[in-house]
């Protein structure tokens, strides 16, 4: 929750929580990141709203005027947290020209002057939101389960045929951790993602890890994934050199091989070098190609983020038509773009099940009336829009190759976006908020409130 300053410059902040033991549904159960930096961003994107209401402010503006600025980073928030890198300024202004937020605002208000002549019966809500994430969760200094530091590993072993296997303590829930972790692993020591099987989640094998939430899995075990490599490769260095009878300092790595500078006819490829690992007695190192890595982070990582929804609202039955949505994801280092495609568009429908529907409902006597799936709000391709994605790529400083996260990133910036969107398209008759789900008939209940069906 220390993250809820967001990504503004904010310089003064205090933050109590309350915890409070209940016989309802229990909270702390991670929804991609809901119950933490979901809530902490949902607050303040809303504050913000609230705010440029009160001063008679475009809400993109008064974002833009209080963003943290590049030069800041690394910036320590008023809460205690080092933010790794940012830039928001531009992520935001791509965001914005991208939509044409100045043809959107115009066309918005020639939507309420044909709705006060009568001539339309829908209202337009433009939802913003810039949010800043913290994942990654890790560094021993600030993390652990029960007195267990959260750090993770990774043990390989490179055969003697020139393939390799990885095994992690992370385990994928559908992230696709074997895609990734194998491209990782292939840039580090030059084999083919297509030889390198990835074995994670299994106890009997799997090195010390904490497992696979909080988008941990590549600012944590990615890591480790990447510094065991380059053991590999060091050690696949030295072997290199003495095949080719030449300095340690005298090869290179290109890709696929070690080659001797200045003479690249010269070389050994990798699947050369697993081989001589295993049949050949090279002085000063021990047989075999294999190296673990424990990964302590020196910090979190702040992946970012800047959303735009574009929604119509019927006010007469209350149903909103979400007409463009539009996320700008930087997670630092994109390592596979289709793998984050998926994690947005699904980050992304999550969110929207939570803005527009999904509540744990109960009548006076505390019981559950949204108790199966009939009544619990699970979106369809029906309710979900088509998602375009774009990015910004702001490596992180501290992690072996910029790697930040994005799971849960389009859950934490598209749930204010979309309450947002709602919540806009009353704003020129007076609203100033209402609580979420923002579904059919609460959306109804606003616009009555406010006499638009008079």
């Amino acid at each position: 929750m220390n993250i809820c300053t967001g990504s503004y410059d904010i310089p003064v902040a205090y933050l109590a929580v309350d915890g409070v033991y209940t016989n309802k549904a229990p909270g702390g159960v991670s929804y991609r990141c809901s119950f933490r930096v979901t809530e902490a961003v949902y607050f303040i994107e809303r504050m913000i709203e609230v705010l440029a209401i009160e001063l008679n402010m475009d809400a993109a503006e008064l974002r833009r005027i209080n963003f943290i600025k590049k030069e800041q980073f690394p910036y320590t928030a008023a809460l205690g947290w080092e933010y790794d890198s940012g830039d928001y300024h531009t992520a935001w202004d791509k965001a914005l020209k991208t939509v044409d937020y100045e043809g959107l605002r115009a066309e918005q208000a020639e939507r309420v002057e044909a709705f006060k002549r009568g001539e339309t019966r829908s209202l337009m809500g433009i939802g913003l939101s810039f949010f800043t994430e913290i994942v990654g969760a890790g560094p021993v200094k600030n993390c652990d389960i029960l007195g267990m530091g959260m750090f993770d590993s990774c043990e390989i072993r490179i055969h003697p045929t020139g393939s390799a296997i990885a095994r992690l303590g992370t385990i994928s829930q559908g992230q696709g951790h074997a895609t990734t972790f194998a491209q990782i692993l292939a840039s580090e020591i030059g084999i083919s993602a297509d030889s390198i099987t990835i074995e994670e989640g299994d106890t009997d094998t799997a090195p010390y890890g904490l497992g696979t939430y909080g988008s941990r899995s590549t600012p944590v075990a990615g890591a480790a994934t990447a510094m065991a490599g380059r053991k590999i490769r060091a050690k696949a260095q030295m072997i290199a050199a003495y095949l080719l009878e030449v300095h340690d300092n005298d090869v290179e790595f290109d890709i696929d091989r070690f080659v001797v500078k200045g003479a690249p006819e010269r070389f050994k490829t990798m699947k050369e070098i697993a081989y001589a690992a295993y049949n050949q007695a090279i002085p000063g190192l021990e047989p075999g190609l294999e190296a673990v890595s424990y990964y302590d982070p020196p910090n979190m990582t702040y992946p970012f983020g800047a959303y735009v929804c574009v929604m119509d609202i019927d006010v007469d039955t209350g149903v909103p038509e979400i007409r463009r949505f539009y996320a700008l994801d930087d997670c630092g280092t994109r390592i596979n773009p289709m793998i984050i495609e998926g994690q947005v568009h699904g980050g992304l429908t999550e969110a929207l099940a939570v803005a527009l529907g999904q509540e744990i409902a109960y009548d006076d006597m505390g019981n559950v009336k949204t108790g199966t799936l009939m009544d619990f709000f699970l979106p369809t391709a029906w309710e979900v829009p088509n998602y375009e994605t774009d990015y910004t790529v702001t490596p992180s400083p501290h992690h072996p190759i910029g790697a930040k996260g994005v799971g849960e990133s389009p859950h934490v910036g598209g749930v204010p976006c979309f309450s947002n969107a709602v919540q806009d398209a009353f704003r020129a008759f007076g609203l100033r908020h209402t609580n979420m789900p923002h579904d059919h008939w609460r959306i109804w209940q606003t616009a009555n409130s406010l006499g638009l069906h008079d």
